[in-house]
Formats: structure tokens, C-alpha cells, sequence
């Protein structure tokens, strides 16, 4: 069989086309369902296609890319699903499928169905709206396309038996109402808090991955106020939910408001995880460090604690080595753009500076514009003017 490396298909749209006219070829009615149907109805771009057909998908993805001379698929037996790749577009063959699961696994246990019950077995409605190809009708039996408009996330059904059944719903809603800026609705909410121990069963690298797709979302804060609104961040990141706690009498900024304003502000400069996590985490320090000496608050060397505490969460997140240490690096020298803002420092001092922070100083001065927040626009405008002041001057 002669494999073409190079496929003339250059769009996901193009292949689409293909696979529906290979489906009519064969009188195999197939289904476009999940992320490509729901980013196309927000007039998002998306790649990765995933196709359902009530029948069999191994056999029908196997034929359809040896007809059009792609590689060979992947083929997932268990799950009735096959997976192949074209121009770096991936495209999911499934067929239609009921689950059901066991108390203590999240993997489940698969059987054949109708479109309809595929459907209801999907997280959120949203996800829930397939097309069939051969029609170009939109089925949408349970309100999704409703919900995008509205801005909502809501399950198909039972909210807590989907999320007893898969608790890794719980994180991917959170992730969608970041990325997309949607609500999450009442009772889905409360079903994610009633189900939330249920996030011991999963594993640590799925934990980690929706953890970090939600620091890369559009709103960040936003995603980890829902989870530890949900309860979820005393389980995933204690260090950062105990930011939360004040001491009686104390008079000084709530400091998890705090923290994930300033991730808010880090996600409007720079999608650079880095910058982001060292943000997220570069508070994490002052629970342990708290001290009040007659009417002031201190946190002293907050900076440095906070520094040792993070590889333990990095870890946790599967963060690599040479990225983790640029995000403890930053956490450890949060302070210093402000201060030597405040100092108008010799140019000897701004020199051992820039000699020990080194390729890492934009990242830096990233954070320390985000780590200004105030009530107050103009004395955040006044101290944002001093850093980049000093950090024209550090450039020039």
C-alpha cells in the first residue's frame, strides 16, 4: 500500500468533507460531535475531529484511510474507538456508546448505543450537539446549542451521577468556564461540591493537565475561584487555598483576591506558563511567615519560603525541571522590580541585578506589574509607571 506523507487535505473542513463523502460512498451514516461542533457555533478554530457512527469504527476508519493512502490508524479495542492523524490534525473514530462504571475507577465499561444515548453520556450540553454529515441537520436533544448563547454550563443529565460516574468532569467544567468565560450553572455546581472527594480516584497526570489547561485559560483567576469554590483547591492546592484564611484583627489585603487578580493580570500580558504559575504561586509563602509587631503586619522572607514550597506543588504538576526552576527563581525575586523601583538604584547595583536574574527578566518584570492591585486605579497606574520605568531603563 503506497502511504502519501503529505495529505492534500489542508483543512479540518476538507477532511470533513472527505470522510462524509467516503460515509455516503458506503451508506454509513456518521455524526461530527463534541469540540469541533461547539467551537464552530462559537466561531472558534478548531482542529481535532471527532466522528460517531452507529456501527463499526475500527472498520470504517480503517477503509476510509487506506482509500485516501493516510497512515494507518490507532486502533483503542476496548473503547470501540480508533484514532488517526492527518497534516497534524486528529481525527477520533467512535462508535456509538453507553457507559457505566464501577465505584472505585473512573474507566469505564462500554456497550454499543444509538447517537442518542452517545449524546447523553457527554460532560456538559454544550459538548452534547452532534451533526449528522450526511443530513447537515444539527441534533440536539438536550438544549446545548441554547446553553452556548446563554453562556452556561450544564450536564445532560443527573449532573451527580456524572460526576460520580467520571469526577474528572468536575476540573474539565471548571477549565470550560475559564477558556470560555461561562457560568456554571446552580445545580451542576453544587452536584461538582458534593462529588469532589470523588477526585481521589484520578490519576495525578489527568489532574495535572486540566490544572494547567485552566492557568492557560483566558481567565485563570476565574477558573481557580470556581475551584476552590467548589472545594477543589483545598484538595489539588492547599498551599494556595489557605491563602484565604486572615488572622483575626488583620487589616491587610485578602491575599487569595489578591493572588488571582494579579494571575488575571498576568493571563492579560503574556501566555507564558511560566509567568503564570510563578504568579499563582508567588504569595504561597506569607501564611507561614505572618507576623504582627505592634499595629503592622509583616511577611518576612515570604519570598523565600515560598520559593522552597513550590517545587513540592510543581512536582505534584509534572512541571519539567528547566521550567520549574525559572518559576522558583521568579517567586524568589517578586519583590525586588518594586523595590528598586522605589530606590532609584546606581547603575552598579542595577548590574549585579541584571547579572542575576539573566535571560529570566522580562518574565520578572511580567510578574511584578501583576502583582500591583489596589482598589485605587491610580496608584496602580503610578506604581505599573515605576516598574516599567525601571525596566526601560534595565533595556535600554
Amino acid at each position: 500500500m503506497k502511504i502519501i506523507k503529505k495529505s492534500s487535505a489542508k483543512t479540518a473542513a476538507a477532511l470533513i468533507e472527505q470522510i462524509r463523502n467516503f460515509g455516503i460512498q458506503r451508506g454509513v451514516v456518521l455524526f461530527l460531535v463534541g469540540g469541533y461542533v461547539r467551537d464552530r457555533l462559537l466561531r472558534h478554530r478548531s482542529h481535532d475531529i471527532d466522528i460517531v457512527l452507529e456501527g463499526d469504527a475500527l472498520a470504517f476508519s480503517r477503509d476510509f484511510a487506506r482509500s485516501h493512502g493516510y497512515q494507518a490508524p490507532v486502533f483503542y479495542g476496548r473503547f470501540g474507538t480508533a484514532m488517526l492523524e492527518v497534516d497534524s490534525i486528529k481525527i477520533e473514530f467512535a462508535t456509538a456508546r453507553k457507559e457505566s462504571y464501577s465505584d472505585d475507577s473512573r474507566k469505564p465499561i462500554v456497550a454499543p448505543a444509538t447517537i442518542y444515548e452517545d449524546l447523553s453520556r457527554r460532560d456538559f450540553t454544550i459538548n452534547a450537539i452532534a451533526e449528522n454529515l450526511l443530513t447537515r441537520k444539527l441534533l440536539d436533544p438536550f438544549a446545548g446549542k441554547k446553553d452556548l448563547k446563554e453562556k452556561i454550563l450544564r450536564t445532560p443529565i443527573d449532573p451527580d451521577k456524572t460526576f460520580f460516574d467520571d469526577p474528572l468532569r468536575i476540573l474539565r467544567g471548571v477549565r470550560f468556564a475559564a477558556v470560555l468565560g461561562f457560568t456554571i450553572c446552580t445545580e451542576t455546581k453544587e452536584a461538582m461540591k458534593r462529588n469532589i472527594t470523588r477526585l481521589n480516584i484520578v490519576s495525578r497526570e489527568r489532574i495535572a493537565d486540566e490544572i494547567l489547561k485552566t492557568l492557560g485559560a483566558r481567565r485563570p483567576g476565574y477558573g481557580f475561584r470556581l475551584l476552590d469554590e467548589i472545594g477543589a483547591l483545598d484538595i489539588l492546592m492547599p498551599e494556595v487555598s489557605v491563602l484565604k484564611e486572615k488572622p483575626a484583627d488583620n487589616q491587610c489585603k485578602e491575599l487569595l483576591d489578591h493572588t488571582l487578580l494579579a494571575l488575571d493580570n498576568a493571563a492579560g500580558f503574556t501566555r507564558n506558563r511560566v509567568v503564570r504559575l510563578a504568579t499563582l504561586l508567588h504569595d504561597i509563602g506569607k501564611p507561614r511567615t505572618f507576623k504582627v509587631e505592634g499595629n503592622k503586619v509583616s511577611f518576612h522572607r515570604h519570598e523565600f519560603v515560598g520559593e522552597k514550597m513550590s517545587w513540592k506543588i510543581m512536582e505534584r504538576l509534572m512541571i519539567p525541571q528547566d521550567e520549574a526552576k525559572k518559576v522558583a527563581k521568579l517567586i524568589r525575586y517578586h519583590l525586588r522590580p518594586h523595590l528598586l523601583a522605589k530606590e532609584n538604584p546606581t547603575d552598579n547595583a542595577l548590574a549585579r541585578f541584571i547579572r542575576e536574574i539573566g535571560p529570566d527578566m522580562k518574565a520578572l518584570f511580567y510578574l511584578a506589574s501583576a502583582d500591583i492591585t489596589s482598589r485605587n486605579p491610580k496608584k496602580v497606574a503610578q506604581a505599573r509607571e515605576r516598574v516599567a520605568k525601571l525596566y526601560e531603563r534595565i533595556t535600554l
